[in-house]
């Protein structure tokens, strides 16, 4: 028997195949892919606490074609959630001397069960990507890329009678407060 690309039909990776035959190929994309989406956020605010409660959050991306349904689902609504924490619970504060505030996760708020709603999560293969054999494109990105634009344009949609337009992140309840009554 001979040798195909330095492997004889005798070696241990040929096992199983009774030709003794092998083929890899390889695809090598020089362009990159990338899906996109939209995002909508229904929003409570109490103007007493500055609390946000967020009544509806909606991910719709379109990736392409979809090769595992479910961990797609994963990767929205996990993005989605790791959002919602960055805009309404994450900061860094530091004192007039640099000093950083939050020595530990006492300190530093992440988002708990509580923090996240329902989040829907609806996947779509409307645009196949032309750069690759599978039509695929990024999973997962949108859901934390848009969060914090979808929040703050909700919250200042709610705020709106009041006269409040939210400029900046993070939306903790101090700082909501503060718009309210400057």
């Amino acid at each position: 028997m001979g040798e195909i690309d330095g492997l004889s039909a005798n070696s241990p990776s040929n096992e199983g195949d009774p030709t003794g035959l092998e083929t890899t190929a390889y695809f090598e994309a020089d362009q990159l892919t990338f899906s996109y989406g939209s995002y909508a956020a229904h929003v409570a605010v109490d103007p007493e606490t500055g609390k946000i409660e967020i009544l509806r959050y909606v991910v719709v991306e379109d990736i392409g074609r979809i090769i595992n349904p479910l961990m797609v689902h994963g990767q929205a609504v996990g993005g989605a959630a790791q959002g919602i924490g960055a805009t309404l619970l994450e900061e860094l504060v530091y004192d007039d001397n640099g000093q950083l505030l939050a020595g530990s996760f006492m300190d530093y708020l992440l988002p708990t069960s509580t923090d996240v709603p329902p989040i829907e999560s609806i996947v779509l293969e409307e645009a196949p990507s032309p750069l690759n054999p599978l039509g695929v494109k990024g999973a997962g990105e949108g859901g934390i890329v848009a969060t914090g634009a979808t929040l703050a344009n909700a919250v200042s949609n709610a705020l709106a009678p009041l006269g409040v337009q939210v400029n900046q992140l993070p939306l903790s309840p101090d700082f909501i407060a503060r718009l309210i009554r400057p």
